[in-house]
């Protein structure tokens, strides 16, 4: 069992079957567990409500994400436990990201992101996997190389 620490950036589109989303499943360890913060909902649903207003997925896909992100079997804490250890590192993370960060720290996990951002943060205390900018597959081309080696996992 691998545990993997997934962020709202990249957790919006794993609920999506965009090609994006795929290359970034391509990501996951074949055991990860993936493990979330509750934060992790309420920004996923800010994402894709964006998303929605901007027409950049249909209602449908929208709501086809909203479920998919209810069915994962994801491991999620509280918060709370984290505020200490995520404050910590606000002079170079926002809050929120840190407590992602936070959270990857506790359980000795990677971090997978679609914040380049915060992936180009110097000195965190955890890895923060990524798709190399720019890096999307389109019909026909071949996979993206990921940052690291790895299986794919398929989420319900």
């Amino acid at each position: 069992m691998n545990p993997v620490v997934i962020d709202a950036s990249a957790g919006a589109e794993l609920a999506t079957d965009t090609f994006g989303a795929r290359a970034r499943r391509a990501l996951l360890p074949a055991d990860a567990v993936p493990w979330v913060p509750e934060l992790f909902f309420v920004e996923c649903g800010a994402v894709l409500r964006r998303w929605e207003l901007n027409r950049i997925l249909t209602h449908a896909q929208i709501d086809q994400a909203i479920d998919a992100l209810m069915g994962w079997p994801l491991r999620i804490t509280q918060v709370r436990g984290l505020s200490a250890d995520a404050w910590r590192l606000r002079a170079n993370v926002t809050f929120a990201d840190a407590v992602y960060v936070a959270l990857a720290e506790h359980l000795g996990a990677d971090l997978l992101s679609d914040d380049r951002r915060l992936a180009n943060t110097p000195g965190l205390p955890v890895r923060v996997v990524h798709l190399p900018h720019r890096q999307l597959t389109r019909p026909g081309q071949a996979r993206p190389q990921p940052v690291f080696s790895c299986f794919a996992v398929k989420f319900p």
